[in-house]
């Protein structure tokens, strides 16, 4: 839901080409962006309308879910430590915040046989230092 409101004490919207997260020249992106969710969302309505709701259920939503659960599971791990005390990761919050504190405070982690499922998502900390590796 925070792409519709952002983090409580921030004002504006992921889908608001106005909003201060995006620059000026971004706003025709944002705007494609917006119309292209619309049209997804026509399209499941379309779907649900033709199939019914327990087949785009089965169909759709649950292999979403599913999705969303498991990279929700992924960044949790790559985003927390252990619970041993000796291997917490530090949190930091405000003026001790920076960009490579919180790059270097994320995990690499080895997932076995589900490494080429994700790409081998396991090389995090690189991610956060170099964004542009996806």
């Amino acid at each position: 839901f925070y792409l519709w409101a952002r983090s409580p004490g921030k004002q504006g919207s992921h889908y608001d080409p106005n909003c201060d997260l995006f620059q000026p020249s971004e706003k025709r992106m944002v705007l494609t962006s917006d119309a292209f969710m619309l049209g997804m969302l026509g399209v499941l309505a379309a779907c649900t309308a033709k199939l019914g709701l327990v087949a785009m259920f089965n169909l759709y939503f649950m292999p979403y879910w599913i999705n969303v659960i498991w990279l929700d599971v992924v960044t949790y791990l790559h985003h927390h430590g252990s619970s041993n005390p000796a291997e917490k990761m530090p949190w930091y919050r405000g003026e001790q915040w920076s960009y490579l504190r919180g790059g270097l405070t994320t995990l690499d982690r080895d997932y076995g046989i589900f490494n080429k499922i994700h790409h081998d998502i396991g090389t995090h900390v690189v991610h956060h230092l170099f964004p542009q590796i996806p």
